[in-house]
């Protein structure tokens, strides 16, 4: 592949962190088998993040920008329909609208492939640029938009559009716990970032002897206003608690991380007792490596949580508590004082993600050369 461009575009939804932590392992898993690779990075998360989870030696750059509509979060647990339907009919009227600059300087790095976790803007990009494309997915936004047409019959026409670009991608990659099992994807294992530091490092960084255990409490990465918190410092427990604080600070028996705090959130995970929080695909898979039990917050008009819940309850690593139950903080006195039994060690599906990128890039990144020439406004 020396004469073929060495420069990847990975287009990272903005729900969440859970779609950019399995990215980081793709990236860094791709890094690994061939250091020629470049990495432009479209995603709305900070360059904190992709500094703090991608290898020292990887060249990338990080264009910032939505790179999906998803759904309108109000807050870590509720969303705005309306004003998700909104803003979908006006990124469909045109998906590459005011895309100019990112194409141009994506067109001079010469890039060779896109990858896209759930964007569709990275997708049409893709096929402007007429290089091929991979998606990688556990859900579409099609797919989470299906129950939700009752509630917005405008949906319909918006999923049925959104699954024809989903379907227009060369590689398909579905990651378990996947949603909708798709005849062209191919399915792999869950893909978790690795471990760093050991249990006993965590917890002398964040001020704990070894021998003292905490649990984890976590929304995942959308802002949330604890209401549990005077019942957790009454507690005899200790507490770590991601959200968004200014900086790292102890007030007794819980500690208070920044979500950008320089903590890898798997070994967090790792070190802590048990975990506490809302559920979302990289809580749920970096529980599930760490064989740590997990307490989660479903969603009901989320159509992903069901799934999740479905992946928990057979792998036999948490429970389920309400979301007044999290908010009120009672949810102290039902927490297993056991440890689970250790399972044997879980396969990370990040190598061969890399390795069927790596392929269709390897066969041919040009896309038919009798598409029509990108016209921006």
């Amino acid at each position: 592949m020396k004469d073929v461009p060495q420069t990847i575009a990975y287009f990272v939804s903005s729900h969440g962190f859970g779609h950019a932590t399995r990215s980081v392992a793709i990236i860094n898993e791709i890094h690994s088998e061939n250091k020629e690779f470049k990495f432009i990075i479209v995603s709305s998360l900070p360059d904190l993040f992709w500094t703090n989870n991608l290898q020292a030696s990887l060249d990338f750059k990080n264009y910032q920008i939505r790179t999906d509509i998803g759904l309108v979060q109000t807050d870590s647990f509720h969303f705005d329909l309306d004003e998700t339907v909104s803003l979908l009919h006006k990124y469909l009227e045109d998906p590459t609208n005011g895309l100019k600059n990112l194409f141009d300087f994506l067109l001079k790095s010469e890039t060779c492939h896109v990858i896209c976790d759930i964007s569709p803007i990275g997708i049409e990009v893709a096929k402007l640029l007429k290089v091929k494309c991979t998606l990688v997915e556990n859900f579409t936004w099609d797919w989470i938009y299906q129950p939700l047409i009752k509630k917005n019959q405008k949906l319909y026409s918006i999923s049925q559009r959104l699954k024809n670009i989903y379907d227009s991608v060369d590689l398909r990659i579905q990651v378990k716990p996947f949603c909708e099992l798709h005849p062209d994807g191919v399915q792999i294992e869950p893909i978790h970032r690795p471990f760093k530091q050991p249990p006993r490092v965590i917890k002398a960084q964040l001020g704990l002897d070894e021998g003292q255990d905490f649990v984890l409490v976590s929304t995942g990465g959308i802002a949330y206003q604890y209401k549990c918190l005077n019942t957790l410092k009454n507690s005899k427990q200790n507490f770590v608690i991601c959200g968004d604080f200014p900086k790292m600070k102890t007030n007794w028996n819980v500690v208070f991380l920044p979500m950008n705090s320089p903590f890898h959130f798997p070994d967090l995970v790792r070190a802590s007792s048990q975990v506490v929080g809302k559920v979302g695909y990289g809580t749920v898979i970096e529980c599930w490596a760490a064989n740590k039990k997990l307490h989660g917050i479903f969603r009901d008009d989320f159509r992903e949580s069901e799934v999740l819940k479905e992946f928990i309850m057979a792998e036999g690593f948490g429970n389920e508590i309400t979301l007044d139950l999290f908010n009120s903080g009672d949810w102290i006195n039902d927490l297993d004082q056991t440890n689970l039994w250790v399972k044997k060690s879980k396969k990370n599906g990040n190598r061969i993600a890399a390795q069927e990128i790596t392929e269709q890039i390897s066969s041919g990144f040009g896309m038919p050369s009798n598409k029509e020439e990108p016209k921006f406004e």
